[in-house]
């Protein structure tokens, strides 16, 4: 992953970090305002993906599922994060919310308000990130460079005389395969799934579990270690209580004996 962060241009550096060390998605990682991160708390608040619409038009909306997250932010990330801020300053950006449409109503209006967010992440030119764009013009060429993507011809773009390559298409070449690296890293490291899941965003851990369970280290093994430790030490059930069978007397009752006899 070094080899492919070299390749991009040092304002691009930290969209690497920002996936490997949050596991964002690209418009998450795009949209990711200066006033989310907490350095105190040691987390970032994920408020927001930058989308762009079929006419080109780009926009704020929710993250993926229509919910924020709070995702945790160890301590090397974070340096880097601010280091790149020292380097290059975040860059104030108004766009609509939600839907890039002019609204037609009052309610819509409201809906769609503008907000303005400080970008960590933007263009040479103070600009939003075109996804599109940054992954032809950025992030394939530094995959290419790192030996992890392979041209395959040449073509213009617009009309102009200027060529550009074309790369193999894969799966693996666009931000989004970060993603799976953070996600492996924290489960190979004993992380709970369903924390994961959590900082993921998924819908539920078992969506985790189905696409990361040969991630989890020693998965089989350590549940059957638990049961011969649990065989070797004086064994107590450990059931319960809603399955005991116990059930506490109502209010005002008064147990009766085998003779009939008031229990006292």
């Amino acid at each position: 992953m070094d080899a492919v962060r070299a390749g991009l241009q040092d304002r691009y550096h930290v969209a690497v970090d920002l996936d490997v060390g949050l596991g964002l998605r690209q418009g998450e990682a795009f949209g990711l305002a200066e006033e989310d991160f907490d350095f105190d708390a040691e987390v970032v608040h994920v408020r927001r993906q930058l989308r762009w619409d079929s006419k080109g038009r780009p926009y704020f909306c929710l993250p993926k599922g229509g919910k924020t997250r709070i995702s945790p932010l160890s301590p090397n990330p974070a340096k880097r994060v601010q280091d790149h801020l020292r380097r290059f300053p975040s860059t104030a950006c108004t766009l609509p919310w939600r839907n890039p449409e002019p609204p037609t109503t009052e309610l819509e209006a409201r809906q769609r308000k503008p907000i303005t967010v400080r970008l960590v992440l933007s263009t040479s030119q103070g600009n939003r990130i075109n996804p599109s764009m940054w992954n032809k013009l950025s992030w394939r060429p530094a995959l290419a460079k790192a030996g992890l993507l392979k041209a395959i011809g040449e073509k213009t773009h617009g009309g102009r005389s200027r060529r550009y390559p074309v790369y193999e298409l894969s799966r693996a070449d666009i931000l989004h395969a970060i993603r799976h690296t953070y996600t492996s890293t924290q489960l190979e490291a004993g992380e709970s799934i369903v924390s994961v899941s959590e900082w993921l965003e998924h819908v539920s851990p078992q969506t985790t579990l189905k696409h990361y369970a040969h991630s989890v280290p020693g998965a089989g093994k350590r549940g059957l270690a638990a049961m011969d430790e649990w065989f070797d030490q004086d064994p107590q059930l450990n059931v319960p209580e809603m399955y005991l069978g116990a059930r506490k007397p109502p209010t005002g009752y008064e147990p009766v004996g085998q003779n009939g006899i008031r229990a006292r």
